[in-house]
């Protein structure tokens, strides 16, 4: 259609694709691999250590800060649970204090 195809010289507008914050499997797996990681980066690390100077308290340290780096990782990254938009669920009034519970006629 000749509509549908620009004149020369000019600039295709871009089309409008909607941006996808992921699913919740791509959130799971990226998590558990960011843990699984960092336990074996760091604990990796630290049996190397210990294969090194032939000892038996890196390997569990490492772990530790791997699964420490990990979790900082991963809060730093998804963050928490996302900000509500909108109302809260308990009413205030002016000032901040909570509105009296609303109860059916004749009842107290």
């Amino acid at each position: 259609m000749a509509e549908d195809d620009p004149t020369p010289g000019s600039a295709r507008p871009p089309t409008a694709k909607p941006t996808s914050g992921g699913s919740g499997a791509e959130t799971g797996y990226a998590v558990i691999g960011t843990l699984i990681s960092g336990m074996a980066v760091w604990g990796g690390a630290g049996w190397l250590l210990d294969q090194w100077l032939d000892t038996r308290v890196f390997f569990p340290v490492g772990i530790i800060l791997g699964m420490a780096v990990a979790i900082y990782l991963v809060v730093a990254r998804f963050g928490g649970l996302p900000q509500q938009s909108g109302p809260n669920r308990t009413s205030t009034t002016q000032g901040g204090r909570r509105s009296r519970p609303r109860t059916q006629k004749g009842q107290r």
